[in-house]
């Protein structure tokens, strides 16, 4: 299914502020990353290893948060990161589909 701007922009309408605000976030970072590293590797498992590689900051700033008294900010902004790399994964890997949405 290939969603056209019309969709896209009543699903967005749909969502609550605070959603919207995650998503504006991590849009952002997806911006400032793809000008920081333009080039992406076409390897898959390269790619993938770059979101888990967020994923596991993301993981260790939420045990730092919970165990060592870490700063909740880490938390988001890792979350926002790893948000970034797997639209960014999305975005460069073209033959993947997007799947169908379940009523």
């Amino acid at each position: 299914m290939k969603l056209n701007h019309v969709m896209c922009e009543e699903a967005f309408k749909a969502l609550n502020i605070e959603t919207k605000r995650w998503m504006i976030c991590i849009a952002f970072e997806l911006q400032n990353a793809t000008e920081k590293h333009p080039n992406w590797p076409n390897d898959k498992i390269h790619a993938a290893a770059i979101v888990g590689e967020e994923s596991g900051e993301l993981l260790r700033s939420a045990i730092q948060f919970q165990l060592e008294k870490g700063r909740y900010y880490e938390m988001h902004q890792e979350a926002i990161q790893t948000g970034a790399m797997a639209i960014r994964f999305l975005l460069n890997a073209p033959e993947l589909k997007i799947p169908k949405r379940k009523k």
